[in-house]
């Protein structure tokens, strides 16, 4: 764990691999998560509507699933440091006020949640 999806509309152009690798670092940095545990990925669509649907306007969400355990201090430390990171990347759409940003953290059950990591 974590999961960690970026789902954005296809408008956006970022180096999504610099991202991911940005959010891996500080995310392990905290601790409470472990490297060998991380896995990141990009669903751009095509297929979406922003606001009054003006084709220039941008969004971008930060899933992070985790499994059921850390504390709601430390869910939210890990959604502050999602922000700072998207605000990092994104800055010059936030300045153009084209963007719209967020994150959100899930929970997995403990036992529901199965795992096969065979790179360990």
């Amino acid at each position: 764990m974590p999961h960690i999806t970026l789902e954005c509309s296809n408008n956006i152009e970022a180096d999504f691999k610099a991202i991911f690798q940005t959010l891996a670092d500080e995310l392990v940095a905290t601790g409470h998560i472990p490297r060998l545990g991380v896995k990141c990925r990009a669903v751009p669509s095509s297929d979406h509507f922003i606001i009054d649907g003006n084709p220039d306007y941008k969004m971008v969400n930060l899933l992070i699933r985790l499994r059921e355990g850390r504390s709601l201090e430390v869910r939210k430390e890990l959604s502050e440091i999602g922000m700072k990171v998207l605000q990092k990347y994104f800055e010059k759409e936030i300045n153009a006020k084209e963007i719209i940003l967020s994150t959100e953290i899930k929970e997995l059950i403990v036992g529901l949640d199965l795992t096969k990591n065979a790179v360990r």
